[in-house]
């Protein structure tokens, strides 16, 4: 078990390009940026994913999504970190105005350049992928089968599927389903955390 402080939530994991805070977009606390909306606009995105697992393009843009992309209205909100240490003197979130999921992250450095992406492979829909059996809800639900954190200065990029397709099956997303899933709370102790680790 790593603990971070919050001076760490944006540093580099493990030799990789993500970030605690950049998961999905934003996952640090907002009550740590100082937000300012700064208008609306087009982009393109991925909201109706269709392949599963991820396809990925072909060498050299090997890290991004082989998938439909679409015209996607989204409000763009700029947040300014209020802890000296942090990594990015900016954030640039694009909120999806129908779904409120995050297709991009912009991250810039001290100097006020673009340093890193984000962007999420996203699937908005009542289950992850046909044949799914556990992860099935009555309502549509935002779902990421991929990530991706490209690092603009140093044109390299870290990516994920979500889940792995080294876990076959494993459908990945369990959203406020608990015990109907098979999660108790004995999933949560320290022991059992460190045991699960892949």
């Amino acid at each position: 078990v790593r603990r971070l402080s919050t001076a760490q939530r944006s540093d580099a994991l493990f030799g990789q390009d993500t970030d605690v805070d950049s998961y999905y977009g934003y996952s640090g606390q907002p009550a740590w940026m100082e937000w300012k909306y700064l208008g609306e606009k087009v982009i393109l995105g991925i909201r109706h994913a269709e392949h599963f697992p991820v396809k990925w393009a072909d060498p050299p843009a090997d890290w991004a999504f082989d998938d439909v992309w679409e015209k996607i209205p989204v409000y763009v909100v700029e947040g300014v970190s209020k802890l000296p240490q942090y990594a990015y003197s900016k954030r640039v979130l694009y909120i999806d105005k129908e779904i409120y999921e995050i297709p991009y992250s912009d991250m810039y450095d001290k100097g006020g350049e673009l340093y890193k992406i984000w962007i999420n492979d996203s699937k908005f829909d009542t289950k992850p992928f046909p044949g799914a059996t556990k992860a099935v809800y009555p309502y549509s639900v935002v779902f990421a089968p991929a990530i991706v954190m490209v690092d603009m200065q140093l044109s390299h990029a870290t990516k994920a599927s979500l889940p792995s397709s080294r876990f076959p099956g494993e459908e990945g997303w369990y959203y406020n389903m608990g015990a109907r899933e098979g999660t108790t709370e004995d999933a949560f102790t320290i022991a059992e955390l460190i045991g699960s680790g892949h």
